[in-house]
């Protein structure tokens, strides 16, 4: 095992060697009008991004430390803790109290432009999806559950919920309704391995081909943070959906949290 200073050395060294490609750190411009900090949190990102695309960092990596910030680029610690402050509030550090700073895994894009399929999408980014199935069971739909399928008092609705992952780490908490007399037996389906909207076209043939999707910052409450492996009151991202068929009918009503701290959306307008 390497010892925590001589970790820390290696990895510094790394990025103040000049040339050969390497991200140049020279002294930061103590005469420009940016403020220390934000010239520092700058060289950071860039000595971030150079890691991950060269392949010399990846998430979960050592990065720095207050004290190896202030030796390499001659700043105070203030300086140096404001930047990884900076870096942890952009989500692209994790810090440990003790420890030292590490390379915080990529945040999930979603881009609100068009119908997306969770799974799909995931894949596209290049990660790997997954889920598992907290509960299934049909149930009578509550006044708050009915009004967005357009379902008559006394209808009944599967609810499936879900734990979402990507890379096998949590990132999404969410339930999904639908209407049992558009699905019957939909219950009995193999919903540990098919993915929801493979059975609707498998075996009802029926998709949603549009969506309305709703999204608020909350704070995680304790019982979905521990299930997303947050600290309770964390930031995240409340998200509700109401699907859609080919032929307008509401088919699917679902609400959950994402963790905050691993998502952005980006709106593109034309």
């Amino acid at each position: 095992m390497i010892p925590f200073e001589d970790h820390e050395q290696r990895v510094s060294s790394v990025y103040v060697e000049r040339g050969g490609g390497d991200v140049s750190e020279s002294n930061l411009d103590h005469r420009s009008s940016l403020p220390l900090f934000a010239q520092l949190t700058e060289r950071l990102q860039e000595r971030l991004e150079h890691g991950l695309r060269s392949g010399t960092l990846k998430p979960g990596d050592f990065f720095a430390t207050e004290k190896a910030l202030c030796r390499d680029y001659g700043v105070s610690t203030i300086t140096a803790k404001r930047a990884l402050d900076e870096l942890e509030s952009l989500g692209r550090v994790v810090r440990h109290r003790g420890r030292g700073t590490f390379v915080a895994s990529p945040r999930v894009t979603q881009v609100l432009e068009h119908f997306y399929r969770f799974t799909t999408e995931m894949q596209k980014q290049g990660f790997h999806p997954s889920w598992k199935n907290l509960r299934l069971g049909v149930e009578k739909a509550t006044p708050i559950v009915r009004r967005p399928l357009a379902l008559a008092d006394g209808e009944r609705v599967l609810r499936i919920e879900r734990l979402r992952f990507l890379n096998d780490e949590p990132f999404f908490l969410h339930t999904s309704y639908l209407p049992e007399r558009l699905f019957p037996g939909l219950e009995h389906e193999d919903h540990d391995n098919v993915a929801l909207y493979d059975l609707l076209a498998r075996k009802y043939n029926t998709s949603p081909v549009r969506c309305q999707d709703s999204f608020e910052p909350i704070l995680v409450r304790a019982e979905a943070a521990q299930l997303l492996q947050v600290p309770p009151r964390s930031a995240g991202m409340w998200l509700e959906r109401i699907a859609f068929s080919v032929e307008g009918i509401p088919i699917e009503y679902s609400r959950g949290v994402i963790r905050g701290d691993r998502c952005q959306l980006r709106v593109e307008l034309k």
